[in-house]
């Protein structure tokens, strides 16, 4: 009993280890990947390197010469460099013997010119690579040697599916003049620690977000992306005082408006931040979705008899506050000012509308 005791004392539970299971880091999840998924997780990575490429695009399958996912510069029209990222997800880490096949077709298909010699050429592995091959990698002259010894063994008859590629002639000079030093790998955990940065990393690996950043304050001016929402909520105050304010300023003789209008502009800025910090760490499209349940959540109170607009915008943003969000991605984080703001930012876009035309004609 005491050794049982012992054992169950170093076990660490968490809510998330018993209603989910332990959780599965992304250098192990990677591993239980298909190739398919493995070739589309690189490709989301590779796109993330914008600074790097102008495009990329995953080719990999039949008749892909080679290519999984190609990288270039810039338009692949215009011939510009390019790097090629040659995807392999086996159950080992690389060896030699896996990659001659794909040296071979690097070889014969930039010698018969179906496609320019890339830059680099990259090896991904989930395993990485073994010591062999990263000793082979780190000799260029070595791996010309070793592929013009094996070529007969290993690549004449699986390089094209129907001919054999002898390796002779013009082509064999080509290769001997190959210069291998494009060919090298990329490290799993530099993959992985860049993908981090990325808005598709807690959707594809899960643990949770990262501590939501403090919202921006409003700048003293109002900014051209404010401008109809301020329009509209001038339009609720001059309707509730049957006034008309053409400015913010106007309503510094009126502090119930006043503050109401500074507290919306925080509100909105708050909703701003937080679409910002969604569009950081989350899919494009996720506050979309969050905007869409608070709009359904407000539009029936938006759309109901008020006595003016200054009540119709006051009760859609208090019913905004009620809403419970139960199931979207960012509701670990989302607070009573953001609701509020997103019906501003609702405004803003003429979804809700806080005068309608119909009361203007009273």
């Amino acid at each position: 009993m005491a050794s049982d005791n012992k054992v169950n004392s170093k076990m660490e539970l968490t809510t998330e280890s018993v209603v989910m299971g332990p959780i599965v880091s992304p250098v192990d999840r990677i591993k239980l990947y298909s190739p398919n998924e493995w070739e589309e997780f690189i490709k989301e990575w590779a796109e993330s390197l914008k600074s790097d490429y102008y495009h990329v695009e995953r080719l990999g399958g039949a008749g892909d010469m080679g290519r999984d996912i190609v990288a270039s510069t810039g338009d692949p029209a215009t011939c510009c460099p390019w790097d090629n990222y040659q995807c392999k997800h086996y159950d080992h880490s690389l060896m030699p013997g896996d990659i001659w096949v794909e040296l071979g077709k690097l070889c014969y298909y930039t010698f018969i010119k179906e496609f320019t010699l890339p830059r680099k050429y990259y090896f991904v592995a989930p395993q990485g690579i073994g010591t062999k091959l990263y000793d082979l990698l780190s000799k260029p002259i070595k791996i010309k040697k070793e592929l013009i010894s094996i070529w007969d063994k290993k690549c004449k008859d699986k390089i094209a599916a129907k001919n054999e590629i002898q390796l002779d002639g013009k082509f064999k000079e080509y290769v001997e003049d190959f210069d291998f030093s494009i060919v090298w790998y990329k490290k799993i955990s530099e993959i992985i620690e860049r993908h981090r940065k990325t808005n598709l990393h807690i959707a594809r690996f899960g643990g949770g977000l990262p501590l939501r950043p403090a919202p921006e304050s409003p700048p003293s001016s109002i900014q051209s992306k404010e401008v109809r929402y301020v329009r509209q909520l001038l339009d609720a105050y001059g309707d509730a005082a049957n006034t008309q304010y053409s400015n913010p300023d106007e309503l510094n003789c009126h502090k119930t408006y006043r503050s109401h209008f500074d507290r919306s502009r925080e509100r909105f800025y708050c909703a701003e931040s937080l679409r910002v910090f969604s569009n950081d760490t989350l899919p494009q499209g996720e506050f979309d979705k969050l905007q869409e349940e608070i709009y359904d959540g407000v539009v029936d109170i938006a759309e109901s008899s008020h006595s003016n607009g200054y009540e119709r915008v006051k009760a859609t943003t208090n019913q905004a506050t009620t809403i419970n969000i139960n199931s979207h991605p960012l509701k670990s984080c989302l607070k009573n000012n953001d609701k509020s703001g997103i019906c501003h930012q609702l405004a803003n876009n003429n979804r809700l509308v806080w005068v309608p035309q119909n009361d203007k004609n009273k």
